[in-house]
C-alpha cells in the first residue's frame, strides 16, 4: 500500500486527473484487486439454486403488495443474465409491472432530480435495461441482461408498476422517492473492457492524424469513459470530429479509439472533441500527462511488469517510456512508432474549437521485445492496453477518460485494464 505522502509528484498529478481534486494528503492509495462477496442488499438467507433470497416487502399507492424475492446469481457478471422471482398480492386489473436493471449512479440521479416516475423509454443512460415481466399464479418473473462492458460494482433492480401508463409510486419498504421499488442491490464481478483489433490490408492506414480512412469507418468504435469508475458521461455525444461540421457545437467530450492491426504494426485512431485545444510543450518527454494528452498503454498481462506507455498532445509532441516492472520507467528510452495528430481548430486562447485526432501505429517488433509478447502476432492473440485521455476544460482542473477504468488512482494500474484481442 502507497501512503499519499510518498507519492511522486507525477503520480499526484494521475490522483487529480482521476478525482477531479485532491483533499488533503492522509488518504491511502490501495491496489485494485476483486472485493470479496458481498450479499445482495436485505439477503435473507442463500437459495439453493445460487441465487440469494431478499427480504422486505415493497408497498405501493394501489395497495400492491411484492414480497421477498429470490435473486439469480447472487454476484453477476457483465453480459450475462440476471433473474428475479418473487410473490404480488393484490394487484389490480390491468397492472403492468415493469422491472428494470439500473447502474446505482444512474438510478440515484433519477431520484435526486425527483424523475424517478418517468417512463423507462426516456432514460437517458444506454446501460439500462427494463422489460415488462410476467406474472403467473401470483409470481413474477423477470430475466435482464446485465450488458457488457458494465463497470459499476453493483446493479440495482427496480419495480415500475403503472396502470393505464401512469407509474404508481411505493410507498413502504425499499424504493425510491415517490418512484419505483428496489427490488436489490446485485453485487458485479469486475470485468476490464474488451475490445478486438481487425486486421487490416497493409497500406489501407496513412498515419498522419485523420480518422477519415474507410478501414476505420469499417471498424468498431469504444467510448472512453471516467477513469476511475468507468461512468459515462451523461452530457457527451461522441462523435469523429473530422466530420464535424465548422459550425458543430460540440456536447461534452465523448472520446471514439478504434484499434486494427497488420504483420507490421498495431495501430490505434482516437476523436477527442475539444472546444478549447491547448498544449504549451514544445520537445519530446516532456510531461504532457500535466496538460492535456492522449495516453495509450500496452503490455502482455495484467501483472504490471514489462509495459510500454504513449503519450501525444494536440501540438504532435510525444513522450515514451519503458518500464521492466511496475513504475520502474525509462524515459531515456525512443520508441519507433509513429504517430500523427489532425487539429480541427487552433491552439490558441480564446476561439473556438472543435478538436482533435489521433493515429499512431507501433511496430510489432517493438511490443515483441520490450513488452514480451508472444509474437508473432495472429488471429486469437491476446494482450492488454489502456487508453487515457486529459483533458482540462479551464485550463486548471483535470478530467480524465479511460478506455477501460483502472479502479484505483493510479494509470498504470494493469487489474482492470482492457483486455485486446486480434481478429
Amino acid at each position: 500500500m502507497l501512503s499519499c505522502a510518498s507519492l511522486s509528484p507525477r503520480i499526484r498529478t494521475e490522483v487529480v486527473a482521476l478525482f477531479g481534486l485532491v483533499v488533503g494528503c492522509g488518504d491511502d492509495v490501495a491496489a485494485l484487486a476483486e472485493p470479496p462477496p458481498e450479499p445482495t442488499a436485505w439477503a435473507d438467507e442463500g437459495d439453493p439454486a445460487g441465487g440469494v433470497r431478499v427480504v422486505g416487502d415493497i408497498t405501493f399507492a394501489d395497495g400492491a403488495v411484492v414480497g421477498a424475492r429470490v435473486v439469480s446469481p447472487a454476484r453477476a457478471r457483465p453480459g450475462s443474465s440476471v433473474q428475479v422471482q418473487a410473490p404480488v398480492r393484490g394487484l389490480p386489473d390491468g397492472t403492468a409491472l415493469w422491472v428494470g436493471l439500473r447502474p446505482p449512479r444512474a438510478a440515484g440521479r433519477q431520484e435526486v432530480a425527483g424523475q424517478s416516475r418517468r417512463a423507462q423509454v426516456a432514460s437517458d443512460d444506454p446501460r439500462d435495461r427494463w422489460i415488462e415481466a410476467t406474472v403467473a399464479g401470483g409470481i413474477l418473473t423477470a430475466t435482464l441482461e446485465l450488458p457488457a462492458p458494465w463497470h459499476p460494482r453493483h446493479a440495482v433492480l427496480v419495480i415500475d408498476p403503472r396502470v393505464a401508463g401512469t407509474s404508481v409510486p411505493a410507498r413502504a419498504g425499499p424504493r425510491h422517492d415517490r418512484g419505483p421499488g428496489v427490488l436489490a442491490v446485485v453485487p458485479v464481478e469486475a470485468r476490464p473492457t474488451r475490445v478486438t483489433a481487425t486486421r487490416v490490408a497493409a497500406g489501407a492506414l496513412t498515419i498522419d492524424g485523420r480518422v477519415d480512412e474507410a478501414a476505420w469507418a469499417e471498424r468498431d468504435a469504444a467510448v472512453l469513459v471516467d477513469s476511475l469508475e468507468g461512468e459515462p458521461d451523461p452530457t457527451a455525444t461522441a462523435v469523429d470530429v473530422g466530420a464535424l461540421g465548422e459550425d458543430a457545437l460540440l456536447v461534452g467530450r465523448g472520446t471514439l479509439l478504434r484499434v486494427a492491426w497488420d504483420e507490421a504494426a498495431l495501430y490505434v485512431a482516437a476523436s477527442l472533441p475539444d472546444a478549447d485545444l491547448w498544449s504549451d510543450y514544445t520537445a519530446q518527454d516532456e510531461p504532457l500527462y500535466k496538460q492535456e494528452a492522449f495516453e495509450l498503454f500496452v503490455a502482455a498481462t495484467g501483472e504490471g511488469t514489462r509495459y510500454l506507455e504513449y503519450e501525444v498532445s494536440a501540438r504532435g509532441v510525444t513522450f515514451d517510456a519503458r518500464f521492466s516492472r511496475y513504475r520502474a520507467g525509462d524515459e531515456a528510452w525512443d520508441s519507433s512508432w509513429r504517430a500523427a495528430v489532425a487539429v480541427y481548430g487552433t491552439l490558441a486562447a480564446g476561439d473556438r474549437d472543435r478538436g482533435w485526432s489521433v493515429e499512431a501505429a507501433i511496430p510489432w517488433d517493438e511490443l515483441c521485445v520490450e513488452a514480451a509478447l508472444a509474437c508473432p502476432p495472429r488471429p486469437g492473440m491476446r494482450l492488454r492496453i489502456n487508453a487515457f485521455r486529459l483533458e482540462r476544460p479551464d485550463r486548471k482542473r483535470t478530467q480524465a477518460l479511460a478506455l477501460s477504468p483502472t479502479r484505483a488512482p493510479d494509470f498504470h494500474a494493469w487489474a482492470n485494464a482492457a483486455e485486446l484481442e486480434l481478429q
